[in-house]
């Protein structure tokens, strides 16, 4: 798999709707106690069908025991309103200004033969920045393989805390999620390399959905960071901003809940838990001892 393939398929885990288990799988699910308080952990991808309910059955009884449901972000109808709000302020090109403006001929001449085949007109995404385009690229690819976000395990439980009246909490803001992407340097080699792979993204979701619901953490980290970045050790400070800094962010939280009482469900893509930067090695390293489930 192209290595900026495995990049953009990273996007997909570290995104706040993810996708379901199967009952019978292994999944990325871990338990920590403290004293007072347990912390569930639950990593998901960002896309899903049908086949993937229903949930394992001790990971629905881990959500009915916890009081709190703990999210990337609450993306709610006030959310989604801040969202497009700052999609438009700070994700867009002001003025005259386009893509074609700040990619080179060669992008841009692929991303004109790409557009027709995902059914985008250039109109619709001549406006967006390179990170953000990336993104939606990748998602109308993805959804056009039957995988759909309103199927994701976030959703699934978002929906059932609300109507059980649980406790929601968001690990980030909407402002700080937004802004890791738009970070993203070398924006033209990110969406040149994006559009050139874009045919393997069948291949690319099989795989990752394999390594996921196998439990296979060893194989999805090699696929998604560590060969990612052997080839492409530009990448380093990318990954370090758009995903290590929030690891650590999210860990800071965590702990807190850890500090004091009751159960929290915490929902983050898969990416943010697996790895030696990842969520559960911080926790391990910060004296918890972290179970697997």
């Amino acid at each position: 798999m192209n290595s900026i393939m495995k990049f953009v398929a990273l996007l997909l885990l570290m995104l706040s709707a993810g996708a379901g288990i199967a009952a019978e799988d292994r999944a990325f699910f871990w338990r920590v106690d403290s004293a007072s308080a347990t912390v569930y952990l639950l990593g998901s991808i960002h896309f899903a069908d049908q086949s993937f309910y229903p949930l394992r059955a001790n990971i629905e009884r881990a959500f009915d025991e916890a009081e709190h449901l703990v999210l990337e972000i609450d993306f709610d109808a006030a959310a989604a309103q801040q969202y497009a709000d700052l999609l438009s302020r700070k994700g867009m090109y002001a003025g005259d200004e386009t893509i074609r403006d700040n990619v080179s001929a060669k992008t841009w001449q692929q991303l004109q033969q790409q557009l027709p085949r995902l059914g985008i007109t250039t109109q619709l995404i001549e406006k967006q920045k390179p990170g953000v385009l990336v993104l939606t690229l990748t998602s109308v690819q993805v959804m056009k393989m039957g995988y759909l976000p309103e199927l994701g395990i976030d959703q699934h439980f978002l929906q059932k805390a609300r109507s059980h009246n649980k406790d929601i909490i968001s690990l980030e803001t909407i402002e700080q999620q937004l802004d890791a992407f738009l970070d993203i340097q070398d924006g033209d080699l990110l969406l040149q390399e994006a559009l050139y792979s874009l045919g393997e993204a069948d291949s690319m979701m099989t795989e990752m959905i394999t390594y996921w619901k196998n439990g296979d953490t060893r194989a999805m980290q090699k696929l998604l960071f560590e060969d990612s970045l052997h080839e492409y050790p530009r990448f380093a400070r990318i990954y370090d901003r758009l995903f290590y800094e929030r690891n650590r962010r999210m860990v800071g939280k965590i702990k807190s809940f850890l500090g004091g009482k009751g159960r929290y469900f915490v929902v983050v893509g898969a990416g943010h838990l697996i790895g030696d930067r990842g969520i559960i090695v911080m926790l391990e390293q910060a004296g918890y001892q972290v179970e697997r489930l």
